[in-house]
């Protein structure tokens, strides 16, 4: 096949680091997916992928034969599944219409079998991989949509309806003969009444409309003002290259006059391509292009190939934006195809499978077996870093995962410069920016001044952020629960070696001895402060490029190591990390941390296209010896009168002697005055020795909902020694959205702390600390 070099792509020359702000390209990254782990599906043709939440779908298609096999990829874990499939699952079809509204897929007609095609509606249940056919209506006199392939089916959240256009249907409908017809009609289908059944509508549109079709793609934009059905490209005979606006407040068509110059250069025109939205734009790759006759005045297409060139409509400009490989390397870029499927995960497109190398002039045609996403723009900004836990010479830190990063860099550094050996600081400072507010350690009263009776007495507070469920699986099964987790612990351990998944998100806090709780029985979190370019002239140290959004920091690099900025690229490339914690580095190449010691942290997430933006900054500071390590082990049980939880004394009784007490608070929703106080406040529920308490539904009614992931009950449990609290432990009780409606009280009239002050004390448990 003939190697084909789209002129709507161009070279990025990797030596150039940074190209002007005035250009107007986008630059994009082709990356293999590779090593991945399960069963990976067969080749194949005429397939379909959806997006829901952070999986991708694929089901049906062809390669000598139809195909009725789902399967489920995991981008983020680099994982095949193939779920255990219940119900009444659909024939298999290939060219098919498929779309996703919320966990739900829906499917319309395709072709089962050669000449035969299908106009049934099924609808796939994705929480428990359920299967049913939709029993279907029409409104007044329309006629259902004949059975077709090749027609577009895309789902809009604000109107809740599926909106079917074009294809190709046989007028015999016979296997055996064929009569093809193209159309040009236009369905709804209301899935607002879904299960018990969907309804077709054909529905009045203005203006001309496009002209009959199939093989073509369509998108829906939406957004406060606008909601909008983009069609682009297709056949009726020739590959068409034109595109269609379709207002969906008024059902108007317009066509977009691509030869105005203000619309930029259009791609080929094409058919059997994919088109998925990335924000507002649409991205179109593949398809099969024309082969113009060489032969003077005949434009006629005789023949066409698979083509690799990707085209990037912008909705908002209503132009092609240029694009520009990152890489100029054949091996760093897919073949061209036609017939494969793609899907959109955040910033990244996805492509699978597809046939290769067919040419109407040639009889065969290969199917490909591999999977590529195009990167399309750096990383988004982490969010904030957490601490799981801490140590004399450890801090475990991490933070909310990023979609589609490839790496972390992190960094830290002294929160003052006397805090470090001048051996250990980079002179000059790092050149590399800071964010535009930089967190400066929180403050530590004096262990013998009176304490602030607002404050949480602890030593230090470990704190959950949402972690991500850590769902597993045997190859060839899904568990069937991968998003129903709602009622399950999102829970820190205080234990040695944390689960990476369970850790995922954590942060702390350093309050002081010997706080007391406010008459109103609420304690309020000492938030960590932050002062604008305060810290700009203090040095940073590498920690490493990670995997995972998680580390546990006991050294950092020395300063005479070589900056890992400089080596990013080179080892993103490889799909390399480095790490100081790897056993390859020696304590000569490293630093290790010092108890006691504040240290800040900053992280950026990376990827194929370069590093993000830093996140916020943070500041965590060592334990001190002599108090108590957090609980660990915490587990929250439903009660018939609100929430039971139990929890591990702290692993260093032996060292930090007898635990005196506990004290578990509940965050809850607070009643500042001031509407400009965000501050997060507690409740303290249960003050005793023993390892367990009961927390009835009057406070829990008056608790705090986090909504950053997942709906959780935040709580946090640490113990007092002589010397006094240790650092908190902070676990996060998911909470089903459906089943969170207002729970009528026991006690209407009575402040929540009420409850606590005046409950009868709990029978004592045979579980004390180990000392």
């Amino acid at each position: 096949m003939d190697e084909e070099q789209p002129l709507e792509m161009e070279t990025f020359d990797q030596k150039n680091e940074s190209l002007p702000e005035e250009s107007l390209r986008k630059i994009v990254r082709w990356r293999p997916v590779q090593n991945v782990g399960g069963s990976m599906p067969r080749a194949r043709h005429g397939h379909r992928a959806v997006s829901v939440k952070d999986l991708i779908i694929i089901f049906g298609g062809g390669n000598e034969g139809m195909i009725d096999e789902l399967h489920v990829f995991n981008p983020q874990k680099r994982e095949w599944y193939v779920p255990q499939i219940r119900g009444q699952s659909p024939s298999p079809a290939a060219a098919f219409g498929a779309t996703a509204l919320g966990t739900k897929i829906y499917t319309f007609g395709g072709m089962i079998e050669y000449g035969k095609y299908t106009s049934e509606v099924y609808e796939l249940q994705a929480t428990r991989w359920e299967w049913r056919r939709m029993p279907t209506k029409t409104t007044g006199s329309d006629l259902a949509p004949a059975a077709r392939l090749g027609h577009s089916f895309v789902a809009s959240q604000k109107t809740q309806k599926a909106y079917m256009f074009g294809g190709l249907t046989n007028e015999l409908n016979d296997n055996k003969r064929n009569l093809p017809r193209y159309m040009n009609d236009l369905y709804t289908l209301d899935l607002s009444a879904a299960p018990n059944a969907v309804i077709w509508e054909k529905p009045e549109t203005f203006g001309e409309p496009p002209s009959v079709r199939e093989s073509h793609t369509a998108v829906i934009y939406e957004t406060d003002t606008v909601n909008r059905m983009i069609i682009y490209g297709g056949m009726n005979g020739v590959r068409l290259g034109d595109l269609w606006y379709l207002d969906l407040d008024t059902m108007h068509w317009t066509e977009i006059k691509l030869d105005d110059p203000r619309c930029g250069i259009s791609p080929e025109p094409r058919s059997l391509h994919t088109s998925v939205l990335i924000d507002d734009k649409m991205f179109v790759y593949g398809g099969w292009v024309p082969l113009m006759s060489s032969g003077p005045g005949n434009e006629q297409e005789r023949e066409w190939k698979c083509t690799s060139s990707v085209a990037c409509w912008d909705i908002t400009k209503n132009q092609w934006i240029p694009l520009q490989h990152y890489c100029s390397d054949p091996e760093t870029m897919p073949r061209g195809r036609a017939g494969h499927c793609a899907a959109a995960m955040g910033d990244r497109m996805f492509i699978w499978s597809g046939r290769d190398g067919y040419r109407k002039a040639w009889s065969n045609q290969v199917c490909c077996r591999d999977m590529w996403e195009l990167e399309t723009k750096k990383p988004e900004q982490p969010g904030k870093i957490a601490l799981a836990r801490a140590g004399f010479n450890l801090l475990e830190v991490s933070w909310p995962p990023v979609q589609g990063a490839t790496a972390y860099f992190l960094q830290t550094g002294f929160v003052d410069t006397k805090d470090g050996p001048a051996s250990e600081k980079r002179v000059p400072p790092s050149p590399r920016k800071q964010p535009s507010a930089a967190a400066v350690p929180q403050k530590e009263d004096d262990k013998n001044a009176p304490a602030a009776p607002s404050l949480i007495s602890t030593q230090g507070t470990t704190y959950t952020a949402p972690a991500p469920p850590n769902t597993t699986a045997n190859e060839g099964e899904l568990p069937q629960d991968l998003f129903d987790d709602t009622e399950k612990n999102e829970r820190t351990s205080a234990s040695p070696r944390p689960s990476g998944d369970a850790q995922a998100g954590l942060s702390t806090k350093k309050p002081d001895e010997g706080a007391g709780q406010s008459d109103e029985g609420t304690e309020k979190e000492e938030e960590t402060s932050s002062h604008e370019n305060e810290d700009d002239d203090l040095a940073w140290f590498d920690i490493g490029v990670i995997k995972d959004p998680a580390v546990n920091v006991t050294h950092y690099f020395h300063a005479r190591q070589a900056p890992l900025e400089d080596q990013i690229r080179e080892l993103i490339d490889k799909n390399g990390f480095k790490c100081v914690n790897d056993p390859c580095f020696t304590a000569d190449d490293k630093v290790p941390l010092i108890n006691g010691h504040t240290y800040r942290f900053r992280v950026c997430a990376v990827n194929g296209l370069g590093k993000g933006a830093w996140s916020e900054t943070q500041s965590f500071k060592t334990c001190t010896p002599g108090y108590p390590s957090a609980p660990s082990s915490i587990r929250i049980t439903k009660s018939p009168d609100g929430a039971q939880l139990t929890w591990e004394p702290p692993a260093n009784t032996h060292v930090s002697g007898k635990i005196l007490e506990y004290s578990v608070y509940l965050a809850v929703k607070n009643q500042s005055a001031n509407p400009a106080d965000s501050q997060l406040a507690f409740m303290r529920v249960y003050c005793g020795p023993l390892a367990e308490c009961n927390v009835h539904q009057p406070s829990l009614q008056s608790a705090y909902v986090d909504h950053t992931n997942k709906p959780a009950i935040i709580f946090r449990i640490a113990a007092k020694n002589e010397k006094g609290y240790g650092p908190a432990t902070q676990v996060r009780w998911l909470q089903d959205q459906q089943k969170m409606m207002p729970v009528r009280s026991a006690y209407p009239n009575m402040n929540p702390g009420y409850v606590y002050q005046n409950q009868a004390p709990q029978q004592k448990r045979i579980r004390y600390d180990h000392h």
